[in-house]
């Protein structure tokens, strides 16, 4: 094992079990802590969306055992909210002694690890500008000099978005992770929450806890986790959805969803922490369904964006990690080349139902005055019987039941038994392909293009089996992902192994096709 891989295993079985522990009693929250974890890592904030008493406030004071020392600040901002009750009081002794305008920060935002701001939106401007600095450059303004910010993690939450034109929208953007948190679905959950006693704080080892040195010495390893071409392909597939739903709002840009470059360089790098949490050395498929949070701007677009990704991981993701589309083109390729070697134009004479009127079939010695069947409810049927309405040169009809004998003969029902007819036909003049013998030269190199076609479906079908038996064990479960995003990944390697099985028959059917 190299630094990356030995730091990133023992960093996961770390995340698990903090999130195990401090996850303990949140019923329902477990996902939106896990994110607010991975955002404190990747050096970003979350903001959470959601009515009064659902829990925010809990999970960041859960979020501070997740780090040594961890001293939280909480606040519930109002209008009339001033700088020092976020960013400390002005210190009187400097300010008297030696003429220093100087806040005292320690228990205050910049002295903290982990940071609640509750009702963000309604802080002033002055606490928005002081606020913008520190989540853009991490630093804070503190009289005459700029002391560094080091906060884990900074949440935020509101019952409401940001108002339109109150400048609060630099702010906005600078939250990556957004996500909705909604009351307790699950009435077994809820029960279990109104009945519990007073919640106690979670213990967690010293051992277990991230401290400020470490995360900042992941910070270069995180960097150099890999973006593979298919997670990429998502990016690309999920910002071309973006750009087809601005166009489709027309006139009402303030609909519109805009990522700013900036934006998805975050984004990137949050993936790449979240592959680097879960003990891997390059990002994969399940960590994209993590850019669902982070590209809605409003909560009507939440499912929508969540579509958006999956329906790029499961159409395009694995498409382009095992180049499927490359398989199929091959597929065709040696289709054709089977076609072409194994068989030859002929003229042939094949025997064909003549159409009379312009639609119908003429039934041969059939009794009845009914003798005439469309020529579309021919080539329709099936082999089985079926009821179908047999008409007279009149144009009246009566129903018989029918089966199709072969194409040019059909059997009749007439009461207990089946009599078999044959409809007026001609020969007709084609050009067909038949079957023709082929050299042992030729096997050959067929064979090596259907073997070198199995091998590589063999090695896709190997690896979907190890993914899969990765998953049951859990080693291959994202932790930062819901259960629901779990299935959705459990059902795209369905789907693969569907695509890549039937690639198999196909290419074996041809190969017996000419006795491969």
């Amino acid at each position: 094992m190299d630094e990356l891989s030995k730091v990133a295993f023992d960093v996961r079985k770390r995340s698990k079990k903090l999130l195990s522990l401090l996850g303990e009693d949140l019923h329902e929250k477990e996902d939106v802590l896990s994110l607010a974890l991975l955002s404190a890592i990747a050096g970003e904030s979350i903001f959470m969306l959601g009515p009064p008493g659902v829990g925010k406030s809990m999970i960041a004071r859960r979020l501070k055992y997740a780090f040594k020392g961890g001293d939280s600040f909480e606040y519930l901002m109002n209008r009339f909210s001033t700088p020092d009750e976020i960013f400390g009081p002005i210190s009187i002794s400097k300010l008297s002694k030696e003429d220093k305008y100087e806040r005292l920060t320690d228990n205050y935002l910049p002295g903290s690890s982990v940071v609640f701001l509750d009702e963000i939106w309604k802080a002033g401007p002055s606490i928005q500008n002081a606020l913008l600095t520190v989540l853009n450059e991490k630093v804070f303004r503190n009289g005459e000099q700029e002391i560094e910010v080091k906060v884990h993690a900074l949440l935020s939450a509101s019952n409401e978005l940001p108002a339109k034109g109150e400048g609060l929208e630099a702010i906005w953007d600078r939250f990556l992770v957004r996500v909705y948190v909604d009351r307790i679905i699950d009435e077994q959950k809820f029960f279990d929450m109104i009945t519990s006693s007073k919640l106690t704080n979670p213990v967690v080892r010293e051992e277990l806890k991230f401290d400020e040195t470490e995360v900042d010495g992941w910070s270069p390893l995180i960097d150099s986790i890999k973006v593979p071409l298919e997670v990429l392909s998502v990016i690309s597939i999920v910002r071309k959805y973006i750009e087809r739903f601005n166009q489709s709002t027309g006139t009402e840009v303030e609909k519109n969803i805009y990522v700013s470059d900036r934006r998805w360089h975050k984004i990137v790098r949050l993936i790449r922490t979240s592959a680097f949490m879960n003990g891997r050395e390059r990002v994969d498929l399940s960590d994209c369904f993590l850019i669902a949070n982070c590209i809605w701007h409003s909560p009507d677009q939440i499912d929508m964006v969540r579509q958006w990704v999956t329906r790029a991981v499961q159409k395009y993701g694995w498409s382009a990690k095992y180049s499927m589309e490359t398989v199929r083109s091959q597929l065709e390729t040696f289709t054709s080349d089977v076609e072409d070697q194994t068989k030859e134009e002929k003229e042939l004479y094949m025997e064909a139902p003549t159409v009379v009127d312009g639609e119908y079939h003429i039934i041969e010695g059939f009794s009845s005055m009914n003798n005439r069947i469309l020529a579309d409810d021919f080539a329709m049927m099936g082999r089985g019987s079926s009821e179908v309405n047999l008409y007279t040169n009149t144009g009246r009809s009566e129903s018989f039941t029918i089966g199709k004998f072969s194409d040019t003969e059909i059997e009749v029902r007439l009461g207990h038994d089946y009599h078999k007819y044959k409809l007026k036909s001609s020969k007709e003049h084609r050009i067909g392909k038949v079957s023709k013998s082929i050299t042992e030269d030729v096997r050959i190199q067929l064979n090596k293009e259907a073997d070198l076609l199995l091998k590589y479906l063999d090695k896709i079908s190997h690896e979907i089996e190890e993914v899969r038996h990765s998953r049951e064990e859990g080693v291959g479960k994202n932790i930062f992902l819901s259960e629901n995003w779990r299935s959705l990944i459990d059902e795209s390697l369905n789907d693969l192994w569907k695509l890549v099985l039937n690639y198999k028959l196909q290419t074996e059917k041809l190969k017996r096709s000419y006795g491969g």
